[in-house]
């Protein structure tokens, strides 16, 4: 059995996170109104590996390619896989099918839907509570320059667990500057609410607590053991900080993003450190 979050955060292990949970699915963003059906090629790099506030791997580098067939109906499905510096050979960690839909539920207000489930590469052990399966629930809602937004996951397989983000930005655009299409400056601020059993969703185990409670009954005592699983409860977290520069030309779509990170202890975490975190991502998108 692996020992939650310690392997997982601390050891160069297999890496067992998805780290693109924060935003929205992979559609959810385009414009339903004038939207065409069309692929979506895609690169995403990040120079820290973090997933709800917790840094997994020491300053690893991680690479997430994929692949997204978006139908102009709402209808979209992705393939995409994920390279993690600091796992054990062949870095290749998993692979990841979603299948979707995202529309609009006024000019305003879009929402999304979708299941995904990850094929690991080596599959794990039959030990493992593993919980590969996801539905995913997003909506984002246009109030004037701010959007609000909110993520919702329920993960399941032997166990499960859920997550929800919370968030608030504001867009700032400008077209045909600087040779490119439109450029875009996008402040984000989200809060991380989820079952710490969420970040071994990838495999691993989790802790719990065992309870000794005695009763008297007279002259006899009786002691009754119960075991919570402190790790299925929601929890606050986290906080995270994105200031994404987006810049268009033609096919392409150039993404360089800082992020700054402010976990929340709680009790499923481990007894090491739990420092704020900033890094750079770096995502590129090819469409045709």
């Amino acid at each position: 059995m692996k020992p939650f979050l310690l392997a997982l955060l601390l050891l160069p292990s297999p890496l067992l996170a998805q780290l693109n949970t924060t935003g929205p699915p992979a559609a959810a963003a385009r414009d339903t109104a004038t939207a065409a059906s069309g692929w979506t090629l895609s690169i995403l790099a990040d120079q820290r590996s973090f997933y709800l506030g917790r840094e997994y791997g020491d300053h690893a580098l991680s690479l997430a390619p994929s692949l997204t067939y978006s139908h102009r109906s709402g209808l979209y499905g992705t393939v995409g896989g994920y390279y993690f510096q600091q796992s054990q050979p062949p870095r290749y960690a998993f692979t990841e099918l979603e299948l979707g839909y995202a529309n609009d539920f006024t000019d305003n207000w879009t929402y999304a839907i979708s299941y995904d489930r990850v094929f690991f590469t080596p599959p794990l052990s039959a030990t493992d509570r593993l919980i590969p399966n996801g539905l995913e629930a997003y909506t984002a809602y246009q109030l004037g320059p701010l959007q609000v937004a909110a993520d919702y996951n329920f993960f399941f397989g032997k166990s499960s667990a859920q997550t929800l983000t919370l968030g608030l930005s504001s867009a700032f655009k400008r077209a045909e500057w600087l040779g490119f299409d439109e450029v875009s400056l996008t402040p984000e601020a989200q809060v991380l609410w989820g079952s710490p059993l969420a970040l071994a969703r990838y495999g691993g185990t989790y802790p719990t607590a065992t309870t000794a409670i005695t009763k008297a009954h007279g002259r006899r005592k009786t002691t009754t053991t119960t075991t919570e699983t402190l790790s299925q409860a929601v929890r606050l977290l986290g906080y995270e900080l994105a200031l994404p520069l987006r810049a268009e030309r033609g096919a392409l779509a150039y993404t360089l993003a800082g992020h700054y990170i402010a976990p929340r202890r709680t009790p499923a975490d481990a007894a090491a450190p739990l420092p704020t975190g900033s890094y750079l991502s770096l995502q590129v998108d090819f469409s045709f």
